[in-house]
């Protein structure tokens, strides 16, 4: 009886470059949003520069760098 094996192997990554990419904004903001003064400048996309707690301060975000190695053995 003879045999033939193949090994397949596979690299796979995400992200790579390590850019912060954010999955959430805190949402939550003043009634007064809106009716600010006219000097005062209020950034709605978010802004890294918030802690979390702020209004419109990103709360999460999606994972780091991550790289993935794998061997399959077929017989």
């Amino acid at each position: 009886m003879r045999e033939k094996a193949k090994l397949l192997m596979t690299a796979e990554g995400f992200n790579i470059a390590n850019h912060a990419n954010f999955a959430s904004v805190n949402n939550e903001v003043s009634p007064l949003f809106g009716f600010l003064p006219s000097f005062t400048t209020f950034n709605v996309h978010g802004s890294a520069a918030l802690t979390p707690s702020q209004p419109l301060g990103f709360t999460s975000a999606f994972p780091k760098r991550e790289i993935q190695l794998g061997l399959r053995l077929t017989f």
